[in-house]
């Protein structure tokens, strides 16, 4: 009776143990970036249209609750959704020891990361505009309006 309590109590806590592993959100060991908590839909500020000039054509990004799209040339690409795996799987989070944020949390490699975005503001003749900042290599970054715009507003 002894030896059935032991294997009882080893297999109860072995299975809270794998149920709480399983169910803990990534660290920053897990991820290309040291993240703060890791959420699977976006900010309510952060969703609807922003709009950017790139090379001579319009740049429409949508965001909502669930995904992040791009048209551009007439072409839609999906970069982040809620119900993908891995890295493109939409996982929003505050990037640690900075003002950015990501959308792709669980990126492991550079190549996979977005470099973070955030929300900012931009004088443009002479008026304060709220901006949605998109990072790049070697503090490059493009700035998203929320009307289109017809110049571009970066900094390569």
């Amino acid at each position: 009776m002894n030896k059935l309590l032991k294997v009882a109590v080893i297999t109860a806590a072995s299975f809270i143990f794998t149920v709480f592993v399983n169910h803990e959100p990534a660290q920053a060991a897990d991820t290309y970036y040291h993240v703060g908590t890791i959420h699977s839909s976006t900010p309510t500020s952060w969703r609807g249209n922003w709009y950017s000039y790139v090379n001579g054509k319009f740049c429409l990004t949508q965001i909502d609750k669930y995904s992040v799209t791009q048209k551009y040339n007439g072409k839609q690409h999906t970069l982040y959704k809620s119900t993908w795996k891995g890295y493109r799987k939409l996982a929003f989070a505050k990037i640690s020891g900075t003002n950015r944020y990501t959308f792709n949390a669980y990126a492991t490699k550079a190549y996979q990361s977005d470099r973070g975005w955030r929300k900012t503001h931009r004088t443009v003749e002479g008026q304060k505009i709220s901006v949605l900042r998109d990072y790049s290599g070697g503090g490059a970054f493009v700035d998203l309006f929320r009307s289109p715009v017809y110049k571009s507003y970066s900094n390569h």
